[in-house]
């Protein structure tokens, strides 16, 4: 029998009150080029957020598509102090056409933890969730209590993964559950139209990225073999 693996896969779903997504994709790179585009996004974050618009982030800011405009976030502030397991963000929330809620403010616990590459051999994405990881190389998790009337609290993890030496996969699994504002025009059609193909475009943002860096060393290193 073969097994067929997904090089990506994402799904939603809500369950107490709160939308999920879970993404996990395949990377043509090394753990540890993987590694390095995540560590300039957590640089980036920490000293030039409008930065991560340029390449993680690019292509999820305002639509042409308005039903993925429902809401939208603009940055104006954030603080990572990795020493103290600390993060806020500072963001102005945009309803086009109806408001804009001005220094919303998301603040709580970060953390980062690295362990020791460990393979998983014939590793598929389909099956990868945050409850079944046996190794990673990297994980991220912020926890965010905000105690307004717009998120109730939020929470989310980015896994590298190592498959093999030249081979691995991100997984990320975000959680937000709303307050009883957004609960008023929220549904899980919004939310995928919102949330869960921005969570695609991210992941595939890092991929690419990813394997782009891995390329460039293989053929720097072929040349510097003659």
């Amino acid at each position: 029998m073969n097994v067929v693996c997904f090089l990506c896969l994402i799904t939603s779903f809500y369950a107490d009150k709160t939308y999920s997504t879970v993404c996990g994709i395949e990377v043509n790179a090394p753990a540890e080029v993987s590694d390095t585009i995540f560590a300039r996004f957590v640089k980036d974050f920490q000293t030039s957020p409008d930065a991560l618009f340029d390449w993680a982030l690019y292509g999820t800011g305002t639509q042409e598509d308005q039903e993925k405009n429902t809401f939208l976030l603009e940055y104006k502030e954030t603080i990572y102090i990795p020493e103290k397991n600390y993060g806020r963000i500072v963001t102005d929330i945009v309803i086009p056409g109806f408001t804009r809620i001005k220094n919303i403010m998301f603040e709580g616990k970060v953390i980062d933890e690295k362990k020791e590459i460990v393979y998983s051999e014939g590793l598929c994405v389909d099956t990868l969730t945050p409850h079944n990881i046996s190794n990673f190389n990297r994980h991220f998790l912020i926890d965010v209590v905000y105690t307004g009337k717009l998120i109730d609290c939020g929470w989310g993890n980015i896994y590298i993964v190592p498959i093999d030496p030249t081979h691995s996969a991100f997984l990320m699994d975000i959680n937000i559950k709303y307050g009883w504002f957004f609960n008023l025009f929220i549904n899980m059609k919004v939310y995928k139209n919102s949330v869960e193909w921005r969570v695609n475009r991210y992941m595939q943002n890092l991929k690419n990225v990813a394997e782009k860096l891995y390329v460039e060393q293989q053929t720097s290193n072929n040349e510097n073999t003659f």
